[in-house]
């Protein structure tokens, strides 16, 4: 019989070779494609048999659907709150709270986040559920928390009225650019310092437009 400190340790090694498979197949589906891993791949990788791991999940497909729920979990934690935006609201600049939330998701997003994302940017163009994902999660939902930023900076007369959705709308979609470049950078493929230095310079340009 499994005395009670078996059965913790069980399901405890059972966590464990979950978030395993979810990180290393986040992992190959971002830098090979969702089509281009296969169930054997990410089991070897993992170091169990394929068919140990459709004992946590049904399919490759199960796996890929758990890393999209985990994005949108993980997302708001990637900016700081409403609640902490009012604090900095008292405190700071426009441009710098802008430059807090910039550095605020660099220290605050995992390899994990970052793959997904990735696999969400890339699987859009064939898989409905990445795209319902990259319209409402990147391209939305971070429109609306800039929107809702720039109105509470007009309502505490911090900046000039202005039509705040576009502004929004017009500073996620540089940033969506910048970002997919700074992953490039952290993957060796860009130069880290230039991106960083030209997400600056684009913090200050939009800031600019702001000003009274």
């Amino acid at each position: 019989m499994e005395t009670e400190t078996q059965g913790i340790q069980k399901r405890k090694k059972g966590i464990e070779t979950v978030n395993r498979i979810l990180e290393i197949s986040a992992d190959l589906f971002a830098h090979k494609g969702y089509d281009g891993v296969t169930g054997h791949e990410i089991a070897e990788m993992v170091g169990i048999r394929e068919s140990s791991m459709y004992n946590h999940f049904k399919n490759k497909t199960d796996i890929l659907n758990t890393l999209f729920d985990i994005f949108i979990d993980k997302v708001p934690e990637s900016r700081p709150s409403d609640a902490d935006l009012d604090k900095m609201l008292m405190i700071m600049q426009p441009e710098e709270i802008f430059k807090n939330i910039l550095f605020y998701f660099g220290g605050h997003v995992s390899g994990t986040i970052e793959n997904i994302a990735m696999i969400i940017n890339n699987e859009k163009y064939r898989n409905p559920r990445a795209a319902e994902m990259y319209y409402r999660y990147v391209v939305n939902e971070p429109s609306d928390y800039y929107e809702r930023l720039i109105q509470k900076m007009s309502r505490c007369g911090m900046i000039r009225q202005i039509d705040a959705r576009m502004l929004a709308e017009q500073y996620n979609y540089v940033s969506l650019s910048l970002t997919k470049e700074y992953f490039m950078a952290k993957n060796g493929l860009a130069d880290m310092h230039s991106v960083v230095k030209y997400m600056i310079r684009t913090i200050e340009f939009f800031c600019g437009l702001m000003k009274e």
